[in-house]
């Protein structure tokens, strides 16, 4: 966006003048921007009007893109600390230093002694997704924690108990359910997140414009609330008993649609017990 920096191992051309689409790194909603550059550098970033997925939405962090990038207290060069101060390092020393400390610390006081969090900008970069796991791998640590460990694990995990894999994650068809049920999802927070559904907010409304409901259960009256058909307090940690008492309307009804399912289903009779 602005000229190239000689410090960078990597250096890029300035973007040309004129008016650029791009998508929005900055979450899983991958919102459409139109970006306009003059004189070499970012005046302007909207959302664009004709992006399929997000339709013109923009949030405030994809707005200040511009001034993320153009910080003068954005760090452009490693820096180490000597005493009290801070000196630039060429990017191959420090690479060098990182390494030869990691290894120090790891031949002292084990693999596990070296923690790393990966957060949620990670899987928006091409080179950390080629380059992480060979990393990950060849520290050896136990000790990894990312923006999964504190969002969306539980998605993971039921995914892989119910489909053998933790990618596989439903997905809700938000733009043409008429029943929409959400347990302790803030999506007018996340910006519909996992559902990679930006303007989350006209998508509900769209919900109960075509008749259907949207529920909300939530300890906390939060923003999505507002933008309920339903919105019911839940105690915290009742969660599970819930889904049980759901499943229990389920069996109890005979709604139950399983004959498809027959030969990679099992477990069915102790879960209606337990419900």
């Amino acid at each position: 966006m602005t000229a190239p920096d000689p410090t960078h191992p990597y250096p890029s051309p300035p973007a040309p003048d004129g008016v650029h689409y791009r998508a929005c790194n900055l979450c899983e909603a991958i919102c459409g921007l139109k970006i306009t550059v003059q004189g070499g550098r970012v005046t302007d970033v909207r959302g664009d009007p004709d992006d399929p997925l997000s339709r013109g939405h923009i949030c405030p962090k994809g707005t200040a893109l511009p001034d993320l990038h153009a910080d003068p207290d954005r760090l452009k060069t490693p820096l180490r600390r000597v005493g009290e101060s801070w000196e630039p390092m060429e990017w191959e020393a420090a690479l060098d230093y990182v390494a030869a400390q990691l290894r120090a610390v790891r031949e002292q006081h084990g693999a596990d002694a070296v923690a790393t969090f990966q957060g949620n900008p990670s899987v928006h970069n091409s080179g950390t997704l080629l380059s992480a796991g060979a990393f990950l791998k060849a520290l050896g640590s136990r000790s990894r924690y990312t923006a999964t460990s504190i969002d969306q694990l539980p998605h993971h995990f039921a995914g892989a108990e119910m489909f053998g894999h933790p990618l596989m994650l439903p997905i809700p068809d938000v733009d043409r359910t008429d029943f929409f049920l959400m347990m302790g999802a803030n999506p007018l927070a996340s910006n519909g997140s996992i559902m990679t559904a930006p303007g989350i907010r006209d998508r509900l409304k769209a919900i109960r414009a075509r008749g259907g409901r949207v529920v909300l259960l939530d300890p906390r009256r939060t923003e999505s609330a507002e933008y309920a058909t339903d919105f019911h307090h839940i105690r915290p940690g009742t969660d599970a008993l819930f889904l049980l008492a759901l499943l229990n309307e389920v069996f109890a009804s005979g709604l139950q649609r399983t004959a498809h399912l027959g030969g990679v289903m099992t477990g069915l009779d102790a879960l209606k017990a337990a419900a």
